[in-house]
C-alpha cells in the first residue's frame, strides 16, 4: 500500500474536522441552558483528535465568556446566539450579555 502524501493526510484531517463540526454545531445550537453547554464541552475528544478545538474553545468561552483565540467566525456566531439564550434564562449578571456580544462582534470584524 502506498504511503499517503501530505496533501492526502491534510485532506483527510480537514474532512474529519468537518464531520466533527457537523455534529458539534447543531448540539451547541440546541443548547438552551448553561448546563446544556457545559455538558457539550465535557464531551471533548482526546488531544490531537479532529474537532477537539471546537470543544476546548467552547469550554474556554463558558469559563470566562471571553473570545477564544483561534475560534472561527462560525464558532463566534454560535457563541453569540448562545449568550443571548443564556441571558434570557437569567444566568448572567446585568449588562454581561451586552459586553460579551460586543467582544464577539468586534472579534468577528477583525
Amino acid at each position: 500500500m502506498a504511503r499517503k502524501t501530505k496533501a492526502q493526510r491534510n485532506q483527510e484531517h480537514a474532512d474529519a474536522e468537518r464531520r466533527v463540526w457537523e455534529v458539534f454545531r447543531p448540539k451547541l445550537d440546541a443548547a438552551t441552558t448553561l448546563a446544556d453547554a457545559l455538558q457539550l464541552a465535557d464531551q471533548t475528544p482526546p488531544p490531537d483528535a479532529p474537532g477537539r478545538s471546537y470543544y476546548s474553545n467552547l469550554a474556554f468561552f463558558l469559563q470566562c465568556f471571553g473570545v477564544p483565540g483561534g475560534s472561527s467566525y462560525a464558532e463566534k456566531a454560535l457563541y453569540l446566539q448562545l449568550i443571548k439564550r443564556l441571558d434570557a434564562t437569567g444566568v448572567l449578571k446585568a449588562g454581561a450579555c451586552q459586553k460579551v456580544e460586543e467582544d464577539l462582534r468586534q472579534s468577528m470584524e477583525a
